[in-house]
């Protein structure tokens, strides 16, 4: 473990959620475990579930001095002497050590030296009411613990309600950890139902024209639930009705797939799920019954071509994040490849296994051949041993199904060398390395779309900039070595070049186009051979700024983005 949540003792009660980022989404289902604590007591969370108690758990290391701090501030003491065993019995609370190389002698006070393996901030046992459990690598489910919970930083303070359901409260006061307990349901005498994390597998979906929202039903009733209704809204407006069936015990829940909801304009939406007479009578307790979510319909289907340098708006609004955690895709206006602004995947703030995706508009490729995408990157290790990654991925079946055309992690994502415990930051334009990826295997399609996926391994930053997309017919040969056409020098001052291939004799002409989308020169070239060509021209009539080029071959065009400085 390397990074750890910077906290001070001096602001224990000023601590928020806001500080940090969620390990597991809230709502998520948490695994059950089995550990022996330091005390040889069998620890299983799902049997202290089942009694009706909510579990806090306090995922903390030996060496880590944010933790110790939280620790001997005694809130969570605070809360098992006041709501445990020994006082109204609501809750457990927990303290597993995270760190696998750690020892028994570590969590007493032994202190070996300055290594995560060794070192300790005090002793971790005495004066500690609650079970303490080391894991290690010799414990069986340690490593399924750590993945199944997505330890990223310590400390990680988890909450997990008798329906399973996970909530990161944070290192937070006595009291403020008693008051999230209130979002746990109680087993009333009377047949409940309760709706949990409505699409929180799929949240902030995109599609083309539909979504199909699933979600979790909870029983926390004491007797047995056997049916419910659903009723399913978009934007306020009743869409779909559910008949669910099925039996679910006391704090059992199940997950529900909803009916497709179609035919919806693009844009934002808000879909909700609410639930209504569960075994066919009237629900005793209703504010628990319902629960939202954002989708994303695309807008139609555009053109052929993107030319994104994100200085305008930052990351355009007909794209889609689909965001793997509550810390995902961003646009960052301080760096750019020639400018400031980018699109940035902190994976320096988020847990190894997070995934989160950014989705291109839509684009037809209908008509060409040849289709390319060309990006910029930057991207530094947190230390050699990191594999952050990044791919790119294709659909033509609105989302269903993705291809990956791309691929590259840790050292091969690299542009810089591994730059350790500092959040990366791109120095300049020596820092961004050109990617090209052959998209002809979709040149024809109607409806294709474009993500990056970035999978965390918690590393460092990654940066994306001057993202372009590029369909055409055979009129331009392509060569992906200089994305099939080759302006030079770029920034231009005074006068520059442009070198393509032809496939076959064709007429040709080239257009600059200013930011606002104004012709300022245009150059008709004629009827010109298949083969090499070049052609220089002259831009000392043009203003400072950025501009794109315009080729047009036959009835088809390529855009090149240039900047002028002189």
């Amino acid at each position: 473990m390397k990074k750890i949540l910077q906290i001070a003792s001096a602001l224990v009660f000023s601590f928020s959620v806001t500080q940090s980022k969620a390990q597991l989404d809230d709502g998520s289902i948490a695994s059950n475990f089995t550990f022996v604590d330091m005390a040889g007591n069998t620890q299983d969370l799902y049997a202290m579930l089942d009694s009706g108690k909510t579990v806090f758990i306090d995922i903390s290391a030996a060496w880590c001095a944010p933790c110790w701090d939280y620790h001997t501030d005694g809130h969570l003491e605070g809360l098992y002497n006041t709501y445990g065993p020994a006082g109204t019995n609501e809750v457990r609370v927990l303290f597993i050590e995270g760190e696998l190389t750690n020892t028994d002698a570590q969590l007493t006070g032994t202190n070996a030296g300055n290594t995560y393996a060794g070192s300790s901030q005090g002793n971790w046992v005495a004066g500690t009411p609650y079970p303490i459990v080391n894991l290690s690598t010799a414990t069986t489910g340690a490593s399924a613990f750590m993945t199944d919970f997505n330890i990223g930083y310590f400390p990680t303070i988890y909450m997990v309600c008798p329906d399973r359901s996970v909530t990161l409260v944070g290192p937070v006061s006595t009291a403020a950890l008693y008051a999230a307990k209130s979002a746990c349901g109680v087993a009333t005498a009377a047949v409940d139902g309760e709706m949990i994390t409505a699409l929180q597998y799929n949240k902030n979906l995109a599609s083309c024209d539909s979504v199909t929202p699933t979600f979790r039903l909870a029983n926390i009733g004491t007797t047995p639930l056997t049916s419910a209704t659903i009723t399913l809204s978009v934007d306020g407006t009743s869409q779909k009705t559910i008949n669910w069936t099925g039996s679910l015990a006391t704090y059992e829940s199940t997950t529900v797939t909803g009916v497709k909801v179609g035919s919806l304009t693009p844009g934002t939406h808000a879909i909700s799920a609410v639930i209504s007479s569960p075994n066919g009578i009237a629900d005793p307790t209703v504010a628990n019954n319902s629960t939202t979510a954002s989708f994303l319909i695309y807008p139609p289907v555009g053109g052929a071509f993107i030319s994104e340098t994100f200085e305008s708006a930052g990351i355009p609004n007909d794209w889609a994040i689909v965001a793997g955690g509550n810390t995902t895709w961003e646009e960052d206006l301080t760096v750019g490849y020639s400018s400031t602004a980018s699109a940035k995947l902190p994976f320096y703030n988020i847990g190894s296994g997070q995934v989160d995706y950014l989705v291109l508009a839509p684009m037809s490729f209908a008509g060409g051949s040849v289709a390319t995408l060309s990006f910029k990157v930057a991207y530094a290790q947190y230390s050699s041993s990191n594999t952050d990654r990044l791919q790119v991925e294709v659909s033509t079946n609105c989302g269903t199904s993705w291809v990956s055309k791309f691929n590259k992690s840790g050292a091969t994502l690299k542009t810089v060398p591994p730059v350790g415990n500092a959040e990366y930051v791109p120095a300049g334009p020596a820092d961004w390395r050109q990617e090209s990826v052959n998209l002809n295997t979709y040149a024809g399609q109607t409806n294709v779309l474009v993500r990056f996926k970035g999978t965390s391994d918690y590393g460092n930053d990654l940066f994306i900039d001057d993202v372009n997309f590029s369909s055409f017919g055979v009129g331009i040969e392509e060569n992906e070595l200089n994305n099939n056409v080759l302006v030079y020098p770029n920034p231009i001052a005074n006068n520059a070049t442009v070198a393509f291939n032809l496939a076959e004799t064709n007429t040709v002409s080239i257009s600059m186009v200013n930011a606002l989308g104004q012709a300022v020169m245009t150059e008709n070239l004629g009827k010109m051979n298949a083969g090499d060509q070049t052609y220089s021209f002259s831009t000392s009539s043009l203003n400072n700024g950025l501009y794109f080029m315009n080729i047009k071959v036959g009835n088809n065009t390529i855009i090149k983005k240039v900047t002028i400085s002189k």
